[in-house]
């Protein structure tokens, strides 16, 4: 028997009056009740590329939700922290319990607790876009890229590190983030698991070398401010389902 978790700890904040907003993506795998939002990257640990995201990504999230026709109720933290620790404590006593294990025993505890339909579980991943022409495709998104070099006279001679350019563009991978979310039911089932592409993590520039245009790649500084692109992002992640295989 397990220690029940306070629903006073767990500082349940509800977030807005429900609303219907005719833009608002409603996948029908949350159902119609209650929808619960666990903090970004509660169980899996973001990469150094990623964890600037953490921040924006959330806020877009609980606008998100916000513009939909259920009850959405986000989970504060530092309390989510708790629950999960006390869940892992558990779940650890299993070796070959994985994250989603951990994923149905946080939402059957708080079940307990709160009466919901569907507990969403996101993270910012570390994805690979693949480029083609003057654009990155991955899970879901496009998004352009600037192309240095196409069109230079000895454009079929310039490459770089796993990029190639030609005449039509750019070919080749690049870093890039997405939100991956693992929708459950109060009794722990997996009902739901896509991801969606969020913002791309690099820039192609151009470099020199020994007197030869080369291509590179350098980290955006600055990469997920775009709040439309990362709305696109996370509503494709509710829409576009994904094996749990690719999740993390």
């Amino acid at each position: 028997m397990h220690r029940p978790f306070s629903l006073v700890l767990l500082s349940f904040v509800l977030l807005f009056t429900p609303v219907t907003t005719a833009s608002a993506v409603e996948p029908a795998d949350l159902g119609s009740g209650r929808v619960v939002l666990v903090p970004v990257n509660l169980g899996v640990r973001a990469s150094a590329e990623v964890e600037p995201g953490m921040e924006p990504v959330w806020k877009e999230m609980l606008a998100h939700f916000g513009e939909g026709p259920r009850p959405v109720t986000a989970l504060e933290r530092n309390s989510a922290t708790a629950l999960w620790n006390e869940v892992m404590k558990e779940v650890g006593r299993n070796d070959k319990a994985d994250v989603y294990d951990a994923y149905a025993e946080f939402a059957k505890r708080l079940s307990e607790q709160l009466d919901y339909e569907s507990i969403v579980f996101p993270s910012l991943v570390l994805r690979v876009a693949r480029l083609s022409g003057t654009g990155a495709t991955w899970d879901g998104v496009r998004r352009r890229v600037e192309a240095p070099l196409v069109g230079h006279e000895a454009v079929n001679k310039i490459t770089g590190p796993d990029l190639l350019v030609s005449r039509e563009g750019l070919t080749g991978e690049i870093a890039a983030a997405s939100l991956h979310v693992a929708v459950l039911d109060g009794q722990g089932e997996l009902r739901f698991e896509g991801a969606g592409g969020l913002a791309l993590l690099q820039d192609v520039v151009q470099g020199e070398t020994r007197g030869d245009a080369q291509l590179a790649v350098t980290m955006k500084d600055e990469a997920f401010t775009d709040s439309e692109e990362l709305r696109e992002g996370i509503e494709t992640a509710f829409r576009k389902p994904l094996p749990a295989s690719r999740a993390h």
